[in-house]
């Protein structure tokens, strides 16, 4: 994918115009694989305090969807969206830029590409297999009267999460944040 493909797809024509939920949705939603250097550049340019609450609002989002009983996968999602947004709020030099960069791309290649969940159809009993983002679609589209679905998520657990660190002062802004809303 030409950096002017990968531009196209987020609707940007600079890293600077990448500041709308649609364009992180865009971005964690690909199914293509964008060259590492373009992302890196999009991670290096865009505004980092913008970049953190792209992050932590898609997360909000997607985690609005899980099922109430998957406490394990909205645990995992909430690490993840945490330390994603401390990582982008600390991006001071390009050590952190790359790592920022990195777990930006492995999440997404997991989410997108990798991750695995069983559905089975409520109505027809038809049974399919398919990426957790896919199957939050299919959630949302249930959540406004679509087919009915249940889940099993138990394949989504596998996410590696022991590379991930939250510093205390990222915890402690969270609940500040979590108390002023």
């Amino acid at each position: 994918m030409t950096k002017a493909e990968f531009y196209e797809l987020l609707d940007i024509d600079s890293p600077a115009d990448f500041q709308y939920f649609e364009n992180f949705a865009a971005f964690i939603e690909c199914e293509d694989e964008p060259e590492y250097e373009h992302v890196a550049e999009l991670v290096k340019e865009a505004d980092k305090e913008i970049l953190a609450q792209l992050i932590s609002d898609y997360f909000e989002e997607i985690s609005d969807f899980l099922p109430e009983s998957e406490t394990e996968l909205f645990t995992m999602f909430d690490n993840v969206r945490r330390s994603l947004t401390g990582m982008s709020k600390n991006c001071n030099d390009e050590t952190a830029m790359t790592k920022l960069t990195d777990e930006l791309e492995r999440f997404r290649r997991w989410y997108s590409k990798r991750s695995r969940v069983f559905l089975a159809c409520l109505g027809t009993a038809d049974e399919e297999e398919m990426t957790l983002r896919d199957a939050l679609v299919c959630a949302r589209l249930e959540a406004l009267g679509g087919e009915k679905y249940q889940y099993d998520f138990s394949e989504c657990t596998d996410y590696p999460l022991d590379e991930y660190i939250v510093s205390f002062g990222d915890m402690m802004a969270a609940v500040d944040d979590e108390v002023q809303e």
